[in-house]
């Protein structure tokens, strides 16, 4: 008994030690977990569709050739924004964010799905940009205001000009700022990344208030309006892009096209079909409820047997 005792210990102390080396490795595994996150893998995305966006906000677009002859369309007056271009992200993109964390809190869902929830908003958002930006530096179609930004006296000069046309060369006094802008008409991108923010989150009302659920009952018409309320925000903002004339219809109707088809694939992606009896839940919580069923039932089946 007396010589057990130590070789007892001995042993302890090698188990020990032998525990030693694995314990950086499993610290390195934990942390290639945590990095290899989707969560961080989506905001990873948005935040390449941001940086994008941006870069291609500071390119100059393409100086088209200008037909003289259809100037008439591009002389309407130059207007004041109903709605200024700094308040876009406010109402599409951070009073969406703050609408989903009051959800949150009502609905004492986890911060994953917040996390997730956002993550993928910012995506629509940015992605929109993005897309908008790329269409129109090498479109450069003129606003409908072009010749009284770019001519405000009236007087028309052109470069390489010829009996058609030629390429325009605004007045001095015009700011470097406008000068670009002039040629950025085709798609709308206050209509893009108003229906990129607000159709998202009206995807999301629709999730949560289920009103084409086969398992909501009672309610369903006030459901709709609710959740189509910002949807109808956005159509409204490409509107009074038309009655300022710094859009075509066109333009607006391309824009609103981009943001709720880009909105919808987005929001797919993390949440069911709206007509789905769990489509308030997102894909990884009802995979990760079914998985727990069925290993509980599993389980079940073992104690029975």
């Amino acid at each position: 008994m007396t010589m057990n005792a130590p070789l007892g210990v001995e042993q302890g102390a090698d188990d020990v030690e032998a525990h030693l080396p694995d314990a950086p490795k499993e610290r390195k595994m934990t942390f290639r977990i945590h990095c290899s996150c989707p969560i961080i893998l989506d905001w990873l995305a948005a935040l390449a569709c941001l940086v994008l966006a941006l870069g291609l906000e500071k390119a100059s677009p393409k100086n088209r050739f200008v037909l003289k002859d259809t100037l008439y369309w591009n002389s309407f007056p130059h207007k004041q924004n109903t709605v200024p271009s700094w308040s876009v992200p406010v109402y599409a993109l951070v009073g969406p964010l703050v609408l989903m964390l009051v959800a949150r809190f009502v609905q004492q869902r986890p911060w994953r799905e917040l996390a997730r929830l956002w993550a993928a908003l910012c995506l629509a958002f940015f992605l929109t940009g993005a897309i908008t930006n790329c269409l129109k530096l090498p479109v450069g179609r003129l606003r409908p205001n072009f010749v009284r930004t770019c001519w405000p006296n009236g007087t028309r000069v052109f470069t390489r000009e010829d009996e058609w046309g030629g390429y325009a060369v605004c007045d001095p006094s015009v700011p470097t700022s406008d000068l670009e802008e002039i040629r950025k008409s085709w798609p709308s991108g206050h209509s893009s990344l108003s229906a990129a923010g607000l159709g998202f989150t009206s995807l999301y009302l629709l999730g949560q208030l289920r009103p084409f659920s086969r398992g909501t009952c009672l309610g369903r018409l006030w459901r709709l309006l609710v959740a189509l309320l910002p949807s109808f925000g956005a159509v409204a903002v490409g509107v009074t892009r038309v009655l300022d004339y710094w859009h075509f219809t066109s333009d607006v109707l391309t824009g609103l096209a981009i943001g709720f088809i880009t909105a919808y694939a987005v929001y797919r992606s993390i949440y069911p079909g709206l007509t789905d009896s769990q489509c308030n839940l997102q894909l990884d919580t009802i995979l990760a409820e079914r998985t727990t069923s069925t290993s509980a039932r599993e389980m079940r089946r073992v104690e029975a047997f």
